[in-house]
Parts: structure tokens; sequence; C-alpha cells
């Protein structure tokens, strides 16, 4: 549900952004005389100190001696955003100002900006700032004056164009819960937002994270730079770039998050792509190290079996250590499954075909009556796996129409049919996907 305060809290998605320049006053210096010059440095200093009060005093000194000082208003608007309930008082800061500096642009951006979130849901300033009249249309007019007296400033159109908006969805009087107009226009704004780099070429992505990453760190760049980063690695992946995208990937990881999910699952997906195993086997080892859960195990194994995999290798010895802590940490059935699935890869690697039969049987009969085609085409797939190492092409090339067909196969004389059999006959058929996904992976086999 969207409040009026959750509302302005997202305005980066709407007008607000756009209203807030990235900067409020110009680095314009005044010739300052000597006194005032060594009261602005004597506030800075109090203002880093967080001797805020000293520092608004001190500032304010310099404005009794010149009302024009913009450096002086910039340090106490920083004053008055450390703290909260201050929009008022940063109003009439800005109304301050521009008695004094009225040709000042950005001063009056910022004022009408102020305004502007008080009628978006700031009831309470609105009636302080008293001004008669519904508040969107005089931000309007002082919009439209200043376009008339700054026709270049292109930015200033767009602004007036939002405003108008906001004001033909009724923002500012109709209850946001009930505006159905304006909940459909931020659930837009929000996809656009969402969208607003795609289509941006991986030469590009990668110049602007650079920029991002040599800035001053700083927890809400943090989040930039985590987007960027993601950004590129998709703008990568577009243009095929697989190998620099495991790189940023993998940057990522060393260098700002470890455990980030997202860019974990990036740089396993491209890992496994690439056949990049002792990469993968690093990473999941240290993963392992850190975490020590049961997930974390089943991830190593699986890099540990993919690498044995590719290279025709029997399983190394670790694999059965991680078998064991995987049965120690398991919770549920759901984590069993996951150990005895493993179980028989195990003797998949190692050859050891009758030890693998009988554990595909004994785990067919477990999953008797389950209905999660998610799960009964993990075992699908492991006895076709099966099959083709013991070179029974029959039986892999009929678990595609079992799956489809269980009834048909319930009194065949092969025992592992019958199994496959017996495992498939309560799977759910509810969406068509899986049996296309598990034709799919059979046939990659």
């Amino acid at each position: 549900m969207i409040t009026r305060k959750r509302f302005l809290l997202m305005g980066s998605l709407g007008i607000l952004s756009v209203l807030t320049p990235s900067f409020l006053f110009s680095n314009t210096i005044s010739n300052s005389n000597p006194d005032t010059f060594a009261l602005l440095k004597k506030a800075r200093r109090y203002r880093k100190q967080g001797k805020l009060n000293l520092a608004k005093s001190t500032y304010q000194e310099v404005l009794t001696i010149d009302p024009t000082e913009i450096r002086a208003y910039n340090g106490i608007r920083r004053i008055l955003l450390n703290k909260k309930n201050k929009e008022f008082e940063v109003i009439q800061l800005y109304q301050q100002a521009l008695t004094h500096i009225p040709n000042n642009l950005r001063i009056k951006r910022s004022l009408y900006n102020e305004y502007s979130k008080a009628a978006l849901g700031n009831r309470k300033v609105l009636q302080q700032i008293n001004i008669p009249g519904r508040m969107l249309l005089h931000v309007k007019s002082k919009y439209e004056e200043m376009i008339a007296n700054y026709p270049e400033k292109k930015n200033l159109q767009k602004q007036l164009e939002k405003i108008e908006k906001y004001i033909q969805l009724n923002v500012d009087t109709q209850n946001p819960h009930e505006n159905i107009p304006l909940k459909a226009y931020r659930k837009q704004q929000k996809k656009n937002h969402k969208k607003r780099f795609d289509g941006l070429p991986a030469q590009r992505t990668t110049l602007m994270l650079a920029e991002l990453e040599a800035k001053p760190v700083s927890d809400d760049r943090a989040q930039h730079i985590r987007e960027m980063s993601k950004v590129n690695i998709k703008a990568l992946r577009t243009e095929k770039r697989y190998s620099e995208a495991l790189d940023a990937s993998e940057v990522f990881l060393n260098t700002k998050s470890a455990t980030d999910p997202l860019f974990i699952k990036q740089f396993r997906d491209l890992a496994k792509q690439l056949h990049q195993h002792d990469r993968l086997l690093s990473f999941e080892t240290k993963n392992h190290a850190t975490k020590n859960t049961f997930w974390s195990a089943v991830s190593l194994f699986d890099a540990y079996y993919r690498k044995a995999e590719k290279q025709n290798q029997p399983a190394p010895v670790v694999m059965d250590s991680l078998i064991q802590f995987m049965i120690e940490k398991s919770e549920n059935p759901y984590q069993q499954f996951e150990v005895e699935t493993r179980k028989i890869k195990i003797e998949l690697l190692n050859n050891n075909l009758l030890k693998a039969k009988d554990k595909i049987i004994d785990q067919c009969m477990k999953m008797r009556g389950i209905s999660s085609p998610h799960s009964i085409d993990r075992m699908n797939v492991i006895i076709a796996n099966f099959c083709q190492k013991n070179g029974d092409d029959d039986t892999k090339n009929s678990i595609i129409n079992i799956a489809i067909e269980p009834k048909s196969f319930l009194e065949s004389n092969d025992e592992i049919k019958k199994s496959i059999a017996l495992m498939n006959i309560g799977r759910s058929y509810e969406n068509p996907i899986h049996i296309q996904n598990l034709q799919r992976k059979l046939a990659s086999l």
C-alpha cells in the first residue's frame, strides 16, 4: 500500500528525482572579506566535527555580514538535512536566500521542489507555507516564469511536464490508495526505471562502472555500484562476451561482497557455461569454508562432480566426506533427497553400475506417489545418465514416454522401467512446461 509518506520516499521514480538538483547551489565564490572567509572555514570545521549548533550559528553570523553569501546558505541546508522534520525550516531558508539573491535559478528550483513535496503529502508543512490555492498550480506558474526567462534551460520544460502530469493525476487532491490512474502511472514509472539502462553497449556500461568506482566511497554509492555491475554483466552477456562477464562477476565478489546471491549466481552460471571448473572449485571451497552449511556443501560437491564428469575421472575422496557432512546437516526430506541423488552420482562417476542401479530402484520406491515434476525429473535425468553409461538406449529413450504415460509401464518386466513408472505415477501434469524441459534435458545428454 502506498502511503503519502512512502510516496515521497519513492520520489526517485518520478517528479521528485528530476526536480531535485544534483547540487543545490553553484560553486560560485564571492569576493568575501577576510572575516567572512574565516567564519566560513570555522563553520565548515564545526560541521565536519558534528558540532551542528555551533556550525549553524557561525553560518548565520556570516549572513549578518553578507546576506548574499551562498556558501552560508548551503552550509545551513546541510545541517538541516541531518535532522528530521526540518522541512519547513529548509523552505524558510530558501525563501530567505531568494529574498537576497532573487535571480538565482537553483535556489528557485529548490524552493519550488520543496513546495511540490509539501503538496504531495506533507499537509502540516503545506499549511505553514500559507500560499492560497492549489500548490501544484502555484509551482506550475513559477516554472512557466523560469522557462520564459531561461528558454535555453531545456530541463525546466521536462520538469514542468512532470508537474503537469501530477496535476492531471490529482496527486495532491485525491487519496493515493483510491487513485487508480496514479497507481498505474507509478507502476509504469517503476518499470521504466528498471529498464533505464537497457540497450546500453557493454563498452558504455564498463565506462560508467569505472567512473562510479573512481568516486569516494559511500553507502549510497555502493548500491549504485552494485546496480551498475549487474547492468554491465548483463550487457557483456548480451554481446556474448562471456569470459569478460565471468571476470566482472568474480571481481565484484572479490572486492565488493563475497556473499551477494545475485553475483554468486552469475559467477556460477558463467563458470559452468565456460567449463571453468578450477575457478568454480576455488570459489565453492572458500564459500563452504565461510558458510559451512548444508547448501554450501551441496554446491562444493556439485563443483567436484562437474569437473570429474567432464574429465571422465572417478569421484575424488573429498566427495564422500561432503556426503557425510550433508547427512549430518540434513534437516528435512527435501535435503535427504539431495543427499540420495548425489550418492547415485558418486556411483556413476566410479562406474559402480550395480550399486547405482540398486540406489536408483530404492529412491524410485521412496518417491512413489509424489507429485512434484521438479524432483521427479531430477531423478529421470539421473536414470537417463545411468542408462547411457550402461549402454541401455532402449530404456533411456523410453523415459519421456514413461513420464507421460506411467500406467502403461507398471507391468513392465524391466525393473528400471517399472521403477520409473512407479515414481512418475503421481506426478502433476498441470504445467506442460515440465515435460518440455525433460525432453530438452534428455536430448542434450
